[in-house]
């Protein structure tokens, strides 16, 4: 999974092959075809892989108001779980944003993805009703505001890489701290 994650920074996913995953692989491309048909099943086992990382590096601290929490999560999205150099962070986002971007023709990643934003839709409602819960937020449908955010969150993303506005991670967190959080405090 390392070899994929390096051989995706490297080439993107358009000069992405199993040759250029091998070539950061200490064994041969005959292993990796042992266990991976072709490069899209590597790939889906590579998103899948990241979301269990992702999973086991996620560390909100449950003892902190609803809002720190959510906070918390949105800057993990956004500077990476250990506030990863920025480069390395923006290189990934941007492998992930390629791969993503070929979901449409690939049910494999489709699915991964689809994984990957449920649970995190799922995360932030739960936060959201414990606020709810703690009379920190408004009584709002926490499944469809945890939905709003993520959108949010995943379109100021896709305009960072998308695009030559100056759309960058602080201007993103400060829509959040600004216009999203507001919302949801009583």
């Amino acid at each position: 999974m390392e070899a994929t994650y390096d051989a995706i920074q490297q080439h993107g996913y358009a000069g992405l092959t199993i040759q250029s995953i091998a070539d950061n692989f200490a064994k041969s491309k005959a292993v990796l075809h042992y266990h991976y048909d072709t490069k899209e099943d590597l790939l889906a086992a590579f998103l899948n892989h990241l979301l269990f990382e992702f999973r086991e590096t996620i560390q909100v601290d449950k003892r902190s108001s609803a809002a720190q929490q959510l906070l918390d999560l949105v800057d993990i999205l956004l500077y990476g779980p250990d506030r990863t150099d920025r480069e390395e962070i923006l290189q990934m986002q941007t492998a992930l944003l390629e791969i993503q971007s070929q979901a449409q023709h690939k049910q494999l990643y489709c699915d991964q993805f689809t994984q990957i934003h449920h649970w995190l839709s799922n995360l932030f409602a739960e936060i959201i009703n414990s606020g709810i819960e703690e009379d920190e937020f408004r009584d709002v449908n926490p499944k469809l505001t945890a939905h709003h955010l993520l959108l949010v969150i995943v379109g100021g993303l896709l305009n960072i890489h998308t695009t030559n506005t100056r759309t960058n991670p602080e201007l993103i967190r400060e829509i959040v701290t600004s216009q999203f959080l507001p919302y949801l405090k009583k």
